[in-house]
């Protein structure tokens, strides 16, 4: 997991051509030039959804994992807390990988790590990294964020 800034991207430039380019394309989105749906940048292998969602509680979250694909999140309107947990130390899988859904499910561990997404920051999340984001910052909030998905 990265979780920094869009100030500091350039920083992270030489991880990866593909997670640069979904930070590059991502940033240049704003609260009053966001249209939502999807965005091509490389058809399946790097493309953004352009999500806008209320925020909803922690206890009705599921941690999420990926294997197909790296998320790029980055916040352009609103805050959210997005749960982190590494993936093999899970607790109560309820649903095993399903590659055609590219997920894995489970219930949220007490012990996962609580990520505040905020306006201008961002989180990489590989598949080591199982999240749950989504969640209440503090109640309910109106978010605009692009979800990049690159493929690994």
């Amino acid at each position: 997991m990265i979780f920094d800034t869009i100030q500091h991207a350039e920083q992270y430039k030489n991880l990866n051509p593909a997670i640069n380019r979904a930070l590059e394309a991502a940033r240049a989105y704003t609260p009053e030039n966001y249209p939502g749906g999807r965005v091509e940048l490389a058809g399946d292998s790097l493309f953004l959804n352009l999500a806008s969602y209320e925020t909803h509680p922690a206890e009705d979250a599921l941690m999420e994992a990926h294997q197909q694909y790296i998320d790029v999140m980055y916040m352009v309107e609103g805050s959210e807390t997005i749960y982190v947990k590494s993936t093999d130390q899970l607790a109560c899988i309820t649903q095993e990988y399903d590659g055609e859904g590219d997920a894995l499910l489970a219930k949220k561990d007490a012990d996962t790590t609580a990520v505040r997404l905020e306006a201008g920051s961002f989180i990489i999340l590989f598949p080591q990294d199982a999240h749950a984001p989504g969640c209440h910052a503090e109640g309910p909030v109106a978010v605009k964020k692009v979800i990049g998905k690159v493929r690994i």
